[in-house]
C-alpha cells in the first residue's frame, strides 16, 4: 500500500467509523462526505464526472455488472459480444455464461505482439439481423504480458458502428493516462489495489456511467461506464448489481 493511501485510510480504521449510506446522524454524513471525495477524485483521474461513479464490491462485479446488464438491456437489439481471447478470467467467463443464455460471442486471436487485429475487430462486427453487435469488451492492458491496446481506435471504430465498448482497464489506471472521452470509452472497469490501494479489500472499488453527450450518436440509457476504485470509508454507498461468475 502507498503510505499516501494509509495516511488517507488510517482516520476510517478509528475514529471516523460512520456508515456513508446512514444519513440521520453525522457519523454518516462524516463518511459519506469521504466518499463523495473519493468519487470526485477519481472522476478527475479518468476524465468523468463525480456523478457518474457508482461504488461496486470489485473489479470482478464491475466487468460482470457492465457487460451482463448491455446484454439483457441491449438483447431486444442484438445477441453479439467481441472481445479477445486473452482477456482476464472475469470478462472470459461472464462471456461464456451469456454464450450458455443464447448469446454469440466472438473471440478475437492476438497478434504475435499481443495487440488484436483492428481488422479483424472491423470484420467481426455484425450491423443488421438478430445476430447485430451490441458490445466489444476489450482489456486496455494485459495483466500477463502487459500489452497495451489501441484503445481509442478501438473505441472509435465502435461509435462509427453505433456500438457501446467496455474495456477492464484495472491494469491502467494509475499507471498510464487514461481518459474516457479522449479514449472513446463507453464503459470502463478499474480497481484501487493495482494502484497503490489497499490490497485484500472488498469495498474497493465503482462503477460510473458516461453521459451520451460524449457519444451523440446515442442515447442516455446507452452510454453508460463502469468502473472500479478505493472509497476512503469502510462503508461505501451499495448499489444494486449482477452477481460475479467467479472473483478475480
Amino acid at each position: 500500500m502507498d503510505p499516501r493511501v494509509l495516511e488517507a485510510m488510517l482516520p476510517y480504521f478509528g475514529a471516523k467509523f460512520g456508515n456513508a449510506a446512514s444519513r440521520n446522524h453525522a457519523f454518516g454524513w462524516e463518511a459519506e462526505q469521504a466518499v463523495e471525495k473519493a468519487r470526485e477524485q477519481i472522476a478527475k483521474l479518468i476524465g468523468a464526472t463525480a456523478k457518474e461513479i457508482i461504488f461496486t464490491s470489485g473489479a470482478t462485479e464491475s466487468n460482470n455488472l457492465a457487460i451482463k446488464g448491455i446484454a439483457e438491456m441491449y438483447k431486444e437489439r442484438g445477441n453479439h459480444i467481441i472481445t479477445q481471447a486473452t482477456e482476464h478470467k472475469a470478462v472470459l467467463d461472464t462471456c461464456k455464461k451469456l454464450e450458455k443464455q443464447g448469446y454469440r460471442v466472438t473471440y478475437l486471436p492476438p497478434q504475435a505482439d499481443g495487440l488484436i487485429s483492428l481488422d479483424e475487430l472491423k470484420d467481426a462486427i455484425v450491423t443488421e439481423g438478430p445476430n447485430k453487435t451490441i458490445l466489444v469488451t476489450i482489456m486496455y492492458a494485459n495483466n500477463e504480458i502487459g500489452v497495451i491496446q489501441p484503445i481509442a481506435e478501438i473505441g472509435k471504430i465502435c461509435h462509427e458502428k453505433g456500438i457501446l465498448f467496455h474495456t477492464d482497464a484495472v491494469q491502467a489506471v494509475g499507471k498510464i493516462p487514461v481518459d474516457v472521452q479522449k479514449d472513446n470509452i463507453d464503459i470502463l472497469s478499474l480497481s484501487g489495489t493495482r494502484s497503490t490501494a489497499r490490497r485484500a479489500s472488498a469495498p474497493s472499488t465503482f462503477a460510473a456511467a458516461t453521459p451520451a453527450s460524449r457519444s451523440p450518436s446515442r442515447s442516455t440509457a446507452e452510454a453508460t461506464s463502469v468502473v472500479c476504485a478505493p472509497a476512503p470509508s469502510t462503508s461505501p454507498a451499495s448499489s444494486d448489481s449482477a452477481q460475479p461468475v467467479r472473483s478475480a
